[in-house]
């Protein structure tokens, strides 16, 4: 799947703005691929972001799970009712 990309009037890089109307076919390019590795970053943080929620979701259930066969108590039943 093919995305367009709309070429913004302006830049910021290292908090400096730049217009982008003067960038050569190269130039524009360069621009293309810059805005897609930073889309591709933001979606790898976010997958960041899902993947240590589970994470925290499957430790928090092992050591419930732990708690269990070591006690015999069942903490889902206790804390759900």
């Amino acid at each position: 799947m093919t995305r367009k990309i709309n070429i913004p009037e302006n830049i910021n890089i290292d908090s400096v703005e730049y217009e982008t109307k003067g960038l050569s076919e190269g130039g524009i390019k360069i621009l293309i691929n810059l805005t897609h590795a930073e889309l591709k970053i933001r979606e790898m943080e976010n997958n960041k972001a899902i993947m240590t929620k589970a994470r925290n979701a499957y430790i928090s259930e092992i050591k419930k799970e732990i708690i269990k066969s070591k006690s015999g108590i069942d903490l889902s039943s206790l804390l759900s009712g």
